[in-house]
């Protein structure tokens, strides 16, 4: 695989987590397939809150309904809608079921939170989403691994409990074939001679050490509900390669046996690069990025299936010593730790 050496285009992180004291263990007996979907309830539009409004999801599509003639003209070509696919291919949902008595200590830290009650959603058991918000992020450019926490929901977790889901988003990093003979058996309960690694990069509100990140799955490829649960894929967490809070950049590793998925996400990963490349090659040229500062959003709101929202960012805040951008894309509870897609292919851009 190509450690080290995966694109490193210009992405920030999306956070929205804040934490609260639940208890919960995955039992030796429970597999991710128990994981994949525990929300039965699905809606073709998005449950709304109390204060959320039409306009805003209208902004935020399914991955599988999105077009070209959702993107602003200058931007609507073939190279830009197979960049924000194929962006969407290696987006994942990340839920974990509670937590253990250290999340109290945790909590003092982490920003903001995402959980929902496992049970059929309604207005009511929604937080909100106040779509008048201006998010913020650090930039995360070529050479650089800066990013911030970007906290600006409010969420009302008064009423949570023992069965409440922990909801957030992330995107695969790269990805690592082991063998037995050279790093030991599966850590999974299967053991297999053959495993995989899959790097995630994500949030570092959502885990706080290595023990934590093994109640939380992974799941791949929800693109659809019409699609069949068999076409998703799912992936325990077992350690955390790197946390910075400062900077709120979480990677860490899942484990599985089915190294057919981890070679799926490999070519994912190789065709994101050259998207990557095939857009730059298009726009670098043609289209400056201040012209229409566009931001894009691949995520899992409330864990459904993924969405693409687009949104407009602001000039960083020159008086600040930390480069930040502004946003508006919305955003929704199940959004936090994705990754905001920055289409600037200026290389003499400092933004």
């Amino acid at each position: 695989m190509k450690e080290n050496k995966r694109l490193e285009n210009k992405l920030a992180n999306l956070s929205t987590f804040k934490t609260k004291e639940i208890e919960f263990r995955l039992s030796e007996e429970e597999t991710v397939e128990d994981h994949i979907e525990d929300v039965e309830h699905t809606r073709d539009t998005l449950p709304l809150g109390q204060n959320d409004n039409t306009s805003s999801h209208q902004k935020c599509v399914p991955v599988k309904d999105f077009l070209l003639t959702h993107l602003p003209p200058c931007y609507q070509h073939v190279e830009m809608l197979n960049l924000i696919k194929s962006l969407a291919d290696i987006s994942v949902k990340i839920k974990g079921k509670g937590v253990d008595d250290k999340r109290k200590q945790f909590s003092d830290f982490a920003a903001q939170a995402t959980m929902l009650d496992s049970k059929p959603i309604d207005t009511k058991t929604v937080p909100e989403f106040r779509n008048s918000d201006v998010k913020s992020a650090s930039l995360m450019k070529p050479g650089s691994s800066s990013t911030l926490i970007d906290s600006q929901m409010d969420v009302n977790t008064s009423d949570i409990t023992s069965s409440s889901l922990l909801l957030g988003s992330g995107k695969v990093d790269d990805v690592f074939i082991r063998t037995e003979a050279d790093y030991g058996p599966c850590p999974c309960h299967k053991k297999c001679q053959e495993w995989g690694e899959i790097r995630v990069l994500t949030s570092a509100q959502l885990m706080y050490d290595d023990d934590d990140a093994k109640h939380f799955v992974c799941t791949f490829f929800y693109d659809d509900d019409d699609k069949r649960m068999d076409q998703q894929k799912s992936a325990r967490g077992d350690r955390i390669v790197m946390r910075d809070l400062k900077e709120d950049v979480c990677m860490f590793l899942c484990v599985t046996c089915d190294v057919g998925l981890v070679r799926t996400l490999e070519g994912m990963l190789d065709k994101f690069e050259q998207s990557w490349e095939n857009a730059f090659d298009k726009y670098a040229n043609t289209v400056t990025w201040e012209s229409e500062r566009l931001t894009v959003i691949v995520s899992h709101p409330y864990g459904f299936r993924k969405h693409v929202s687009l949104g407009k960012s602001w000039n960083p805040n020159v008086e600040s010593s930390e480069k930040r951008i502004e946003y508006d894309n919305p955003t929704f509870n199940g959004s936090s730790g994705a990754f905001v897609l920055i289409p600037d292919f200026d290389v003499s851009d400092d933004v």
